[in-house]
């Protein structure tokens, strides 16, 4: 069973029009929501960004390491650092994020762990909470690590990995290995 409601307006208590439609498929908004949603930064999802491996980088044997993240084939608002492997925050960009980091290895090994490391540190405290970016997913090829966080300008992101033993080498093809994040909305 399904249910419709059909409208033409939709109006608040007061009788002020806050979106009409055409009876076409076509909908106009009133002034003061078109206002209201430019004001959060539109029903965009941005700073929006996606890093990735293009090589294969050495992750040794219960050894903290960065990843180099060479590429990039999103980058909305200019954070992207491929030198430096890192995404900074941009200025009056802050708000909550959805960030997430992806390892692949050439093949499985024991204990792999992959890290989001926030201004150089794998904890991150915020509201007196403090979580660790870490995960562990035992023995794999690929793991991959999301979060939800509150970043502000100027706060920047890295991808760190670690394993316990097996192959060394990380999967670099096919934008495998990365690092990716985006800005809630109204967030």
């Amino acid at each position: 069973m399904t249910s419709k409601i059909k409208v033409n307006i939709l109006a608040d208590g007061g009788d002020n029009s806050i979106i009409t439609s055409d009876g076409a498929g076509s909908f106009t908004a009133s002034s003061s929501l078109a206002s209201s949603v430019q004001s959060v930064g539109g029903l965009q999802n941005t700073p929006a960004f996606v890093m990735y491996a293009t090589g294969n980088t050495t992750l040794n044997t219960s050894a903290v390491t960065k990843i180099a993240l060479q590429g990039n084939f999103l980058d909305t608002d200019s954070g992207v650092d491929t030198t430096n492997s890192k995404y900074t925050i941009p200025t009056g960009k802050g708000g909550t994020y959805i960030i997430g980091g992806a390892i692949n290895m050439g093949a499985s090994v024991s204990s792999l762990h992959v890290g989001l490391y926030i201004n150089g540190s794998h904890e991150y405290t915020s509201g007196g909470i403090t979580l660790n970016n870490w995960i562990d997913y035992g023995t794999m090829s690929a793991a991959s690590r999301t979060m939800v966080m509150p970043l502000n300008a100027g706060d920047y992101i890295e991808l760190y990995g670690l394993h316990g033993g097996g192959s060394t080498a990380l999967n670099g093809t096919l934008t495998r290995t990365r690092l990716w994040g985006y800005k809630l909305i109204g967030a």
